[in-house]
């Protein structure tokens, strides 16, 4: 019969998750105050990343910036309907954190309270989980998905769906579609309705990072105008940081794109 000594197994456990704690912490300066990625994590493995902003000697705002929700809308989530917009109202009053346009944050008393940083990463990612919460059913391939592997098809190209890619500031960014190449091509087919100058934003600032560590990726984003509203700054965005950016039925556009994707 084996035996145990309780008190060194509590220290142990203790130790090893500390250890953890602090080798998944990480804090940088900002210039607004500092930025830290937490041990905590979005459904999809990412860290989360929030900061802390001081605004008096006795008060710090603690805030993700936009990130949790915009991650949402980026994954083709709505967070303006009833049922979404209230189970974030109901999220936000439970944990004591506002909300301001996608933002997310708390105002909290100095000296701080390391777990009022926990509650608060808690909260985002209850409202990350949203996701799965108010996605009834699986969302099927649409018109831009049949399009694009009926040309990889066509063309006898191996299309890796739903690729991790890393840039040099994010990890493990996915792309819908990868074409490894000397000269690869990345699809991102948007999926959100009506407007998408935000989703473009967050892309535009994606493509950049990930062109950081791989220059000869050629991002390619696909709309169907039928469902997204491409207004002028959407589109000016998408022409700035894309190989190519255009409807799903502009197929010459995109053969010629993935010429260049031959080795």
């Amino acid at each position: 019969m084996s035996e145990f000594d309780p008190k060194l197994l509590t220290e142990t456990l203790r130790r090893a998750w500390l250890e953890f704690q602090q080798d998944a912490l990480t804090v940088e300066a900002t210039p607004q105050g500092v930025a830290t990625a937490l041990p905590h994590t979005l459904p999809d493995g990412w860290q989360m990343v929030v900061e802390l902003q001081p605004a008096s000697p006795k008060k710090i705002k603690l805030t993700d910036g936009g990130r949790t929700l915009g991650w949402l809308a980026a994954r083709g989530q709505n967070v303006e309907t009833d049922a979404v917009a209230e189970q974030v109202r109901e999220i936000c009053r439970q944990a004591s954190m506002d909300r301001d346009g996608w933002e997310l944050f708390r105002w909290l008393d100095i000296p701080l309270q390391g777990v009022e940083v926990h509650v608060f990463a808690e909260a985002l990612s209850n409202v990350a989980h949203l996701y799965y919460l108010h996605e009834p059913t699986p969302r099927g391939v649409d018109a831009a998905d049949r399009m694009l592997r009926r040309v990889f098809t066509d063309r006898k190209l191996t299309a890796l769906e739903n690729h991790p890619l890393d840039g040099k500031t994010e990890r493990a960014v996915r792309v819908d579609y990868y074409i490894p190449s000397a000269q690869p091509v990345a699809f991102q087919v948007l999926r959100r309705r009506g407007r998408i100058q935000a989703t473009m934003e967050q892309w535009g600032y994606r493509w950049q990072d990930l062109r950081k560590t791989n220059p000869a990726l050629k991002p390619a984003m696909i709309y169907d105008p039928a469902v997204q509203n491409v207004d002028d700054a959407a589109r000016a965005i998408g022409e700035e940081v894309c190989e190519l950016f255009c409807a799903y039925d502009e197929t010459d556009k995109i053969h010629g794109l993935l010429e260049t994707a031959k080795d």
